[in-house]
């Protein structure tokens, strides 16, 4: 799981005036089922915007507990609910209260709460999104293909930033999912020394940096008295390894989420490494991301080649949720 588990949102319905409006959704209508159907739409408030979706992405990590309906955090999920967090699309609405964002603007939408029917967890895989204007990202010139990736990124770049100065320290990123692959990306932007590891070899072509393939060497091994470690497994007994790794008072960066830690003290103890936790992103990270990717210091292109049409939506879970080679599946709606 990404640690993008709470996205400030909550998993719950919406009891609000119907708008008679309704959207294209995918729903998860009870735990391993998965539907494409029709949700009705509340009013939109007076600071609020309608947007067209064009492009999604599936969070595999998120949208796969969901669907088993084990999210942790949320130990009451209703269903049915409409899943995802990184959409992008066309404002085609506004209310009277919105000033900076206009008709015809591209956005990013990290998720929204606009459903009469169904619960919103968090809401994002739908064709038609309501949000207050003040959390739409606009992109800046960003292709709507790359967009619905800036959650990633900005998580990703939520947890860089735990470092502080990176510039000319040598830091290793230990799992080169997609996460791992944008914090490889931003800690190259400022200048780090970066190290990456993968027990999938694929996964290091287009990674920056100095490459460890740990189907073949182990990442202590091969990399030791790194000044900081990103792990970005997700598998807490992947941070003995990482303090192993780092020199004496090095930092590790917890860019997981776990369900729960239990890891040997000793080395952490010895060198006294210090364990950053980052969350999920927040605002200020979402306009970092779009910038990086607006001014090409970070290339998301690589990860958003794979795309599947929303009438293949079966599909397209079925590779999110099952197939290691692919590190992002992007839906397109329209």
């Amino acid at each position: 799981m990404s640690a993008t588990a709470s996205h400030g949102h909550h998993a719950a319905s919406v009891n609000v005036e119907p708008s008679g409006e309704v959207a294209r959704v995918v729903v998860f209508p009870e735990p391993g089922g998965i539907d494409f159907r029709l949700a009705s739409l509340r009013k939109p408030g007076d600071d609020e915007v309608v947007v067209e979706t064009r492009f999604s992405s599936i969070s595999a990590g998120t949208e796969r507990l969901l669907h088993s309906g084990k999210l942790p955090g949320f130990p009451q999920l209703r269903f049915p609910l409409v899943p995802g967090y990184e959409a992008a699309g066309i404002v085609i609405s506004t209310g009277k209260d919105v000033t900076d964002v206009r008709v015809g603007d591209e956005v990013f939408v990290g998720g929204a709460m606009c459903y009469t029917d169904v619960a919103s967890a968090f809401g994002g895989q739908s064709s038609t999104l309501i949000k207050k204007a003040a959390q739409v990202v606009q992109l800046n010139g960003i292709p709507l293909q790359h967009a619905p990736l800036l959650a990633l990124a900005a998580t990703s770049l939520h947890g860089v930033a735990r470092l502080g100065t990176v510039a000319g320290k040598r830091v290793g990123v230990l799992g080169m999912g997609a996460i791992g692959q944008f914090a490889a990306l931003f800690l190259q932007a400022r200048g780090a020394r970066v190290v990456v590891a993968d027990v999938r070899p694929e996964r290091l072509v287009d990674a920056p940096g100095e490459k460890i393939d740990l189907s073949r060497k182990n990442f202590e091994d091969a990399a030791y008295d790194l000044d900081a470690v990103i792990e970005a497994t997700g598998r807490p007994e992947e941070i003995a390894r990482c303090a192993r790794a780092v020199r004496s008072g090095g930092q590790i960066v917890l860019l997981s989420y776990y369900d729960e830690l239990t890891t040997p003290y000793v080395d952490l103890f010895v060198k006294e490494v210090s364990l950053l936790v980052a969350r999920e992103w927040a605002h200020v990270d979402l306009l970092g991301a779009r910038d990086a990717f607006a001014n090409r210091t970070v290339d998301p292109s690589p990860l958003a080649g794979y795309v599947v049409g929303i009438d293949d939506y079966q599909a397209a879970y079925r590779t999110a949720f099952g197939d290691p080679t692919v590190l992002k599946v992007i839906l397109a709606w329209a």
